[in-house]
C-alpha cells in the first residue's frame, strides 16, 4: 500500500478546503493510505474518509519549536515508511520537516500558492485583475504533481458523525429548539477587522429579518470576546441561539448541515457552510473572491461586495490583514443593512418548498 504524508496545519478554512480533494483521492486510490498532519481540532474534517489517519500537531507542547519538529519527525517515522511527503502548507515548519525527511531519503512535492499573482491582484497600483485558481484547485494540482490525479466535486458535503448528531440534538432538545422552520446561521466575525461588516449593523439587520418571516437564527463565533458581543444581540433578541462556545466543531458541522443558509464574512465559517452544501451569503471587504477563496461550488449570488470597478482599491489584501489605504473601510461600510436584508430575504424565499 502506498503511504503518503500530507502537511496542512494553518487556519481552519485552509485545512477544511482539503476535504473535497481528500475525498476524491480516497475514492480513486483505494490502495493508498494518507496520513494528515494538522491541528487537533481539525481532525474532524477527515473523519469520514477511509484510509486516512490524522496525526495531531501539538504546537504549544510536544511539537513546539525546532526540537518539537524533530520530535514530530521521529513520531511520524515510528508510524511507518512514507513513499512521499505532500506539503500543502509551505511555511517554515513544513520546510524543516521536508528537510528532515529528505535526509531520510523521502522526497516531497510542494504547493504553488501563486504568491506573485496574488501580489499583482492586491497591489495598490496597476492591479492585474483576473480570477485566480481556487485553493481547492491548487490542492488538486499539488496531488497531481505527486502523481495522483484527483477531481474534487463541486457538490462535496461533510458527513456528520453519529456522535456529532447526538451532541447536536441533545443541545437542541435541552433548549426546546426545533429545526422544522427555516434556520439561518449568522457568523459575524473573521480573523481581521478588514474582513468584518460593522457589528453594530447586525441588530438592525435582525429586526428586518424577523419582520419579514419566521426564522430560527443561530449565531456562530468563537472565543470570549466574540461570545460577549453575540450576547449583546441575544439581549435584544432573546429568540436567537448562540452556538459559539456551546458545541464541538463536529456538532457545529452537523448543525450547519441542516441550516437553510449561512450569512457570514470571508471566513472559516463561510468555507464550512459551503462545504456542508448549504447556500451561503458572504460579505467581502478588503479581500476578493478572485484571490481563490470564494465559497466552493457556489455561484456569484453567494457574494455580497462593493464591485471593484466602484472601489478600485479592492482588493487590497489576500487575507484581510492590511490596514485600509483609504482609512474609511468603505468596502464594508458602503454595504447597507437594507442590501444585506434583501439578499437574506431572497435566500430564504429560494429555499421555500414550491
Amino acid at each position: 500500500m502506498t503511504q503518503l504524508l500530507l502537511l496542512r496545519f494553518s487556519a481552519m478554512g485552509d485545512v477544511a478546503l482539503l476535504a473535497p480533494v481528500v475525498e476524491s483521492f480516497v475514492s480513486r486510490y483505494a490502495d493508498a493510505r494518507l496520513t494528515v498532519v494538522t491541528r487537533p481540532k481539525f481532525a474532524v474534517f477527515f473523519a469520514q474518509f477511509p484510509n486516512v489517519r490524522v496525526v495531531e500537531l501539538d504546537v504549544n507542547g510536544r511539537h513546539k519549536g525546532l526540537a518539537g519538529l524533530f520530535r514530530l519527525f521521529q513520531d511520524l517515522r515510528k508510524i511507518g515508511v512514507f513513499d512521499l511527503l505532500i506539503d500543502a502548507n509551505e511555511n517554515l515548519r513544513s520546510a524543516v520537516l521536508k528537510r528532515l525527511f529528505r535526509m531520510a531519503g523521502i522526497l516531497s512535492v510542494t504547493i504553488d500558492k501563486g504568491r506573485a499573482d496574488k501580489k499583482a491582484l492586491t497591489r495598490k497600483e496597476d492591479k492585474i485583475r483576473r480570477p485566480l485558481p481556487h485553493s481547492i484547485e491548487r490542492y488538486a494540482t499539488l496531488f497531481g504533481k505527486a502523481g495522483f490525479a484527483v477531481q474534487p466535486a463541486s457538490s462535496f458535503s461533510f458527513t456528520p458523525s453519529p456522535a456529532a448528531e447526538t451532541e447536536l440534538f441533545t443541545f437542541l432538545e435541552r433548549r426546546h429548539i426545533s429545526l422544522d422552520e427555516p434556520c439561518l446561521g449568522i457568523a459575524p466575525f473573521a480573523q481581521h477587522l478588514q474582513k468584518m461588516w460593522p457589528f453594530e449593523r447586525f441588530g438592525p439587520l435582525l429586526e428586518k429579518i424577523y419582520a419579514y418571516s419566521p426564522v430560527r437564527i443561530f449565531l456562530f463565533g468563537g472565543g470570549a470576546q466574540e461570545i460577549a458581543r453575540l450576547e449583546t444581540l441575544r439581549q435584544r433578541f432573546p429568540q436567537v441561539v448562540i452556538v459559539a462556545g456551546q458545541l464541538s466543531l463536529a456538532a457545529e458541522l452537523a448543525l450547519i448541515h441542516r441550516l437553510t443558509g449561512m450569512l457570514c464574512m470571508d471566513s472559516g465559517n463561510m468555507h464550512l457552510a459551503a462545504l456542508s452544501g448549504i447556500p451561503v451569503l458572504s460579505i467581502w471587504g478588503a479581500t476578493h473572491p478572485d484571490a481563490g477563496f470564494r465559497p466552493w461550488g457556489q455561484a456569484d449570488d453567494a457574494i455580497i461586495q462593493v464591485p471593484a470597478n466602484v472601489l478600485t482599491c479592492r482588493p487590497c489584501s489576500v487575507f484581510g490583514n492590511v490596514p485600509c489605504w483609504r482609512g474609511d473601510l468603505a468596502c464594508l461600510n458602503d454595504i447597507s443593512v437594507e442590501q444585506v436584508a434583501e439578499r437574506v430575504r431572497r435566500l430564504l424565499d429560494a429555499q421555500q418548498p414550491a
